[in-house]
């Protein structure tokens, strides 16, 4: 059992930890003497902790300076006494260290080359310790390349090797996990096979690690083969299948239905997470005109906003404080949550749905899409050369799936020709077999689209609307909002509500033109600008053709803490629809149009369907995307 003590200890710069540890500290420099002598390592660490809290970024120079004097002489007291650790003295020492200080010991062993004076053989003792310290020694490059061939052999046969190389070659570094290890240069990547194989056949793996072994890919630091990424995703569905109670099951879904109705739209709900959507049939069988069947997917469906954002893109508003923070996510992954799900869910069904109702009244969804690109866009705005040739509805899903990301290709190839030369050549198109990437196309709009380019917009969006941000909570009345933004929009917000170290944040915020506080204290929000931030803030992106009033989005351009982008698809939409279509940038990705192309497709009819469903999604976005520059291009009077 290791030794407790109860010490100070930083964490980092931003921890709420930070000013309960600096007052403790401040008692126990109140007593320092550079000429004391120590017996007990933990209390050596201690100072080191000190040093580091008193030299925080965190806390304010005019509360450090009376200690400037005594700081300066707690590193050469720490660095003596680990200057007379030897062989002989390493290993009680060690033992010695509490659990919160461990680390702190081997950034001390690293930083004074405490490891020059102990042999290999002293070392090893620590590695076959029956507690995992090896994540804590690849935490320190210095004790790694010195240790290196004893470390490597080591990890040949340590049930943690593999824990470590997923963590740090294929997990994304959060704040919880930094993942900042490093690997003996004695153990090749080429071993890493084996090693992962070990895993994936041990008793207890780690579920979490082996789903990202199953989707993550390949590269030259950390080689997976096929083989063994099929090895890990059979052993996670062997998992769930035998998963009897374990955990807490949280269910959701979504049901669609169409009846006649008073109400165009109405939704019930069975239980969390869990609705049924019903929607006005009489309005669908009186409307047959395909312009406004098209327009449905906006009005009726929400498949885009009223600024024709796309609604299906993750983005980090829609994402739970737990689902930031917990789990392990794949340094490519596209980073999803429940709200994702359920909107996944929901557009999916009603796609299905609605296809079915249409159907019914003799009316096909890819007639319609045909429509829009051969006979729309020809009589409303004189554009000739488009051609689709979608799926027949007779066809098999697997047929479909295999031809509409073909013409979906082609579609955004000839709006690509027309924006460029405005015509769609023949010929030209023929020419190209490239495959088209979602970033290269551009926007008949100049900016189009405004995105955050400064950390300071980013930290004014986290303090307004973040319920992470303190503001929300309002000691005084102990109200608790779901931000400070919302605190201010429900009731009246006195500055003097707020310890110190929280308005300094107001007062920031103040400075930066979001806030106003009058004379007696009372705090209002500048509603042009917070207005711009928070749908910022809820889009990750906003659309300058929609603001009566850009001039807030010219200044914070001219700024530089704003930037404009004219493309088709905004940054968020690139993302979704690289994550859904191939694997150009997620690990994750469901590669909808690369498995049906190369026939690595599923068998599963049920799965095919399914997938077209989310390809007839993405293709009423683009539909709805091309529509909206034209519209906004050529307005029609």
């Amino acid at each position: 059992m290791r030794s407790k003590y109860d010490g100070i200890k930083f964490y980092s710069n931003v921890d709420m930890s930070l000013s309960y540890n600096f007052n403790k500290a401040r008692k126990i420099l109140d007593q320092f003497q550079k000429d004391t002598e120590y017996n007990d390592v933990n209390q050596i660490i201690e100072l080191y902790n000190i040093y580091q809290v008193f030299t925080s970024k965190g806390i304010k120079t005019e509360y450090t300076q009376p200690y400037d004097s005594k700081v300066k002489q707690l590193m050469p007291t720490i660095a003596g006494y680990f200057k007379e650790i030897s062989d002989i003295s390493f290993l009680k020492k060690y033992h010695s260290v509490c659990v919160i200080y461990i680390d702190d010991f081997f950034a001390l062993f690293e930083k004074f080359k405490v490891y020059e004076r102990i042999s290999e053989s002293t070392f090893r003792c620590i590695l076959n310790d029956s507690e995992p310290i090896l994540y804590k020694i690849l935490g320190h490059k210095g004790v790694v390349r010195y240790y290196d061939t004893i470390l490597a052999e080591f990890m040949r046969t340590s049930s943690q090797t593999a824990e470590i190389i997923i963590r740090k070659f294929l997990e994304k570094r959060t704040q919880i996990s930094e993942n900042n290890y490093y690997i003996p240069l004695s153990l090749k990547a080429t071993e890493f096979e084996m090693i992962l194989n070990q895993y994936i056949d041990s008793e207890f793996p780690e579920i979490g690690l082996l789903q990202l072994l199953a989707s993550s890919q390949s590269s030259a630091e950390c080689p997976i083969s096929d083989n063994l990424r099929l090895k890990a995703k059979r052993k996670v569905e062997d998992y769930w299948k035998n998963c009897v109670d374990r955990g807490v099951e949280i269910v959701y879904g979504v049901g669609v239905g169409f009846k006649d109705s008073s109400q165009l739209i109405s939704v019930d709900i069975l239980q969390p997470y869990r609705y049924q959507l019903t929607y006005d049939a009489s309005w669908i069988r009186n409307n047959q005109d395909y312009a406004t069947l098209l327009n449905n997917f906006i009005y009726l469906f929400g498949y885009t906003d009223l600024q024709f954002r796309c609604t299906f893109p993750s983005v980090q508003s829609q994402l739970g404080t737990l689902e930031k923070i917990i789990g392990v996510k794949g340094i490519k992954d596209y980073e999803i949550g429940t709200a994702f799900q359920i909107s996944d869910m929901k557009s999916s069904v009603e796609m299905k749905g609605y296809m079915s109702f249409l159907a019914d009244l003799n009316i096909h969804v890819e007639d319609i899409y045909k429509w829009f690109f051969t006979e729309y866009l020809r009589d409303e705005f004189n554009v000739e050369g488009f051609i689709f040739n979608p799926p027949s509805y007779d066809q098999s899903f697997l047929e479909k799936c295999r031809n509409l990301p073909s013409e979906m290709d082609g579609v955004l190839k000839q709006y690509d020709l027309f924006v460029k030369y405005n015509i769609i050549d023949r010929e030209l198109f023929e020419m190209s077999s490239k495959q088209t990437a979602f970033s290269d196309l551009p926007s008949m709009i100049n900016n189009k689209y405004a995105y955050a380019n400064s950390k300071e917009i980013e930290r004014e969006q986290y303090l307004l609307f973040s319920d992470q941000s303190m503001l929300h909570y309002l000691p005084k009345q102990k109200k608790s909002f779901k931000s400070f933004f919302d605190a201010l929009a429900s009731c009246e917000v006195n500055i003097i509500e707020y310890p110190e170290w929280e308005m300094n944040d107001v007062r920031w915020l103040e400075k930066r033109g979001d806030i106003r506080v009058d004379t007696n204290g009372i705090i209002n929000y500048v509603d042009s600008r917070v207005t711009l931030l928070q749908d910022l803030y809820i889009h990750d992106v906003v659309c300058p053709s929609y603001y009566k009033d850009i001039s807030e989005i010219e200044k914070l351009v001219l700024a530089g803490e704003l930037r404009y982008g004219n493309t088709l698809f905004s940054i968020p939409e690139q993302k979704y629809l690289n994550f859904m279509l191939n694997k150009s940038e997620y690990s994750n990705g469901r590669d909808l149009r690369n498995r049906y192309i190369h026939s690595t497709y599923p068998l599963d009819m049920r799965q095919q369907e399914q997938d077209y469903m989310s390809l007839l999604k993405i293709m009423a976005v683009i539909i709805i995307k091309i529509n909206e520059e034209f519209c906004l291009k050529y307005p029609i009077n």
